[in-house]
């Protein structure tokens, strides 16, 4: 596949040309702005497409080609969990699976089951946190009453300190049945 121009222009990276993000559209990738004309793609998007080598970003400005590490740079100055993100977006896309950013309230991502891209609802809600990252057990209970209440499964992201990813599957358990 031949390499796609992209563009990093006011903190985002576009695909201008209509038929390369038309392409990456229809592989789960990005968003068009409301204009319909413009892909744009998240922060963990572009650096996932840089390091496969499916784009190459070129800054607005300057005209030159942005690196993986210049573009991750530039992402980290806004959010300090991009490297985070990155990595898990990077394990489940090599999994197989469609990733789409999360919708908010401390969801990272929104996942489709192979397959199922543009045919079903996401059925995962994926939340990412650092291994040893104090995290809130009312947070943890909002995000998972926000999975159950959309009919999807909770799944926690936990990336060690080398990068390693390992799933855990949040549901609430009522210990006063019998």
């Amino acid at each position: 596949m031949e390499t796609i121009s992209a563009v990093y222009t006011e903190d985002v990276v576009v695909i201008p040309a209509r038929n390369e993000a038309d392409s990456l559209y229809q592989d789960g990738y990005g968003s068009f702005l409301e204009s319909g004309v413009l892909l744009t793609l998240k922060p963990f998007e572009a650096l996932y497409l840089v390091e496969r080598g499916k784009i190459a970003v070129i800054d607005e400005g300057s005209r030159r080609r942005l690196v993986f590490r210049e573009l991750l740079k530039r992402y980290s100055i806004d959010d300090l969990h991009v490297w985070n993100r990155y990595l898990v977006y990077r394990d489940l896309r090599s999994r197989g699976f469609v990733v789409k950013d999360g919708p908010g309230r401390g969801v990272d991502f929104l996942v489709y089951e192979r397959g199922s891209y543009g045919r079903r609802l996401p059925r995962y809600i994926v939340y990412a946190i650092w291994e040893g990252a104090p995290e809130s057990i009312d947070h943890l209970r909002g995000i998972l009453e926000a999975a159950k209440g959309e009919d999807r499964t909770l799944r926690i992201a936990v990336v060690d300190r080398r990068g390693a990813i390992v799933y855990y599957t949040l549901s609430e358990m009522d210990f006063m049945e019998e």
